[in-house]
């Protein structure tokens, strides 16, 4: 009996025992148990063993306890439903949670060419994210995968390769490894990207349309060449996949507040299968910008949370260039189903930020150290200044230098001469020696706000 075969059959098994006596849903188990039945599906695909298999019945049935299985589940059906699950990767809850809902992996792509085999799986897109897993194996992996010098081999495989998708602008990264599955050496790509919302909708509106994901080699002297090109069909259930949620009327939609955040609004909500992007638009008093939400989340009336795309370092939204306009990401995405009532976005605390600008005159023959103002709360401790060999140098402590930048004379500097386990740092700027300098300072200024924002979205 062939693998998918016994999957199916196990899986028809579990449906019906379970669905007799085990009729409640538990959505946050069954994502934990779901990753794990895909984890091991992954493993039997190349190592089939009876534990595993064994270990695979129980999973599945363990699954079936907290959501019996439906066929849309697995994606569409007919020519649009593609691979059932991610083998090579693990979604995270956005990718998930449409897959869940019966959006389609797309099936797989495969080119060989120069004696290499790129094939593209486990490919999820909507108009503003894109996973998929990139396997690069042939007979010139095989001839790198011999090489005995470790660092050369290293560097033609994580080195040299990266993969684009042509003019879509992406943020994001993608996870490398390198592996011997079944005696065949693979190259592992795993881009998980946020994609130009814009220029996705450029190609989806074409009569047939197309995503290039293209490898680059990065050795090549002069500009980078496109190796290869493997082109994802995007069927139709991918390009008509948005739903535009308005505030109600009557919801209020409007935090005012009589601090730095004079108000807030939300001005709508667009849900994608994979993610949800919401537009606020903001007032901040003093020339400053918002810069992160803290503990920020959609919440329905049941107490259903949406949290935001966020890695608790960085801002977790963009503003839009030229307004006063925000855009902050959520998921798992209200795409499917029915919106809900009593949806409201809610956080605790507000940062902003402003960029600043100063100036102070440099004395090469003043004493030193010296404190020099820069805003409200920083200030550039200088610990002392020299000139030698036609250098200029600024020696300051070594707590978080590229906080304050500095520019001579309107030059910036040539070097920065820096380590850990240094107590000062040394700021080089390459200029004519003379008694006095104008130095001009750059930076942002940073205020918090601690409130109980919440602003109403549907009634």
């Amino acid at each position: 009996m062939s693998d998918d075969r016994m999957w199916r059959e196990w899986s028809q098994s579990a449906k019906q025992t379970v669905r007799e006596k085990y009729p409640f849903h538990l959505e946050k188990f069954e994502q934990e148990v779901l990753t794990k039945i895909q984890r091991e599906k992954r493993r039997r695909r190349w190592q089939v063993t009876s534990w595993a298999a064994g270990l695979a019945v129980a999973a599945t049935f363990c699954f079936q306890i907290v959501q019996p299985f439906d066929e849309s589940l697995w994606g569409l059906t007919g020519a649009e439903r593609g691979q059932e699950v991610f083998e090579w990767i693990t979604p995270d809850e956005g990718f998930m949670h449409a897959l869940k809902n019966g959006y389609p992996i797309l099936p797989e792509v495969k080119l060989e060419k120069d004696g290499f085999v790129y094939q593209i799986r486990d490919a999820m897109v909507d108009h503003r994210r894109i996973t998929f897993t990139l396997l690069i194996s042939g007979e010139k992996m095989e001839e790198i995968a011999r090489i005995p010098d470790e660092s050369k081999r290293s560097d033609m495989l994580y080195g040299s390769l990266r993969v684009d998708l042509g003019e879509l602008k992406e943020i994001g990264g993608a996870q490398k490894d390198f592996q011997l599955i079944d005696g065949v050496h693979y190259l592992i790509f795993k881009p998980n990207y946020r994609i130009d919302e814009k220029k996705m909708r450029e190609i989806m509106n074409q009569t047939k349309p197309v995503l290039p994901v293209q490898i680059v080699d990065m050795r090549k002297n002069g500009p980078d060449e496109v190796v290869a090109e493997l082109l994802l069909p995007l069927p139709k259930s991918v390009t008509v996949a948005e739903k535009v949620i308005q505030p109600d009327a009557e919801a209020d939609a409007v935090l005012e507040t009589d601090s730095l955040l004079t108000s807030l609004k939300v001005n709508q909500i667009v849900a994608s299968p994979t993610v949800m992007e919401a537009e606020l638009e903001a007032a901040l008093q003093d020339g400053f910008e918002l810069h992160r939400l803290e503990n920020v989340k959609l919440v329905d009336g049941n107490g259903k949370e949406y949290p935001a795309m966020d890695d608790r370092i960085n801002e977790n939204l963009e503003r839009v260039r030229g307004s006063d306009k925000y855009t902050m990401q959520f998921m798992p995405s209200l795409f499917f189903g029915d919106i809900p009532e009593k949806l409201g976005l809610r956080f605790d605390e507000v940062s902003a930020f402003k960029s600043i600008d100063d100036h102070f005159v440099l004395d090469l023959n003043a004493k030193y150290p010296q404190s020099i103002p820069f805003g409200k709360k920083k200030q550039l401790n200088i610990e002392k200044v020299y000139y030698d060999k036609g250098k200029l140098f600024i020696v300051i402590p070594n707590k978080g230098p590229e906080e304050i930048n500095l520019r001579v004379e309107g030059q910036a500097y040539k070097d920065f001469i820096v380590a850990n386990n240094l107590e000062t740092v040394s700021i080089v700027f390459e200029v004519p020696k003379q008694d006095t300098y104008k130095v001009e300072m750059s930076g942002l200024e940073f205020e918090r706000i601690a409130l109980d924002g919440v602003i109403p979205i549907t009634k």
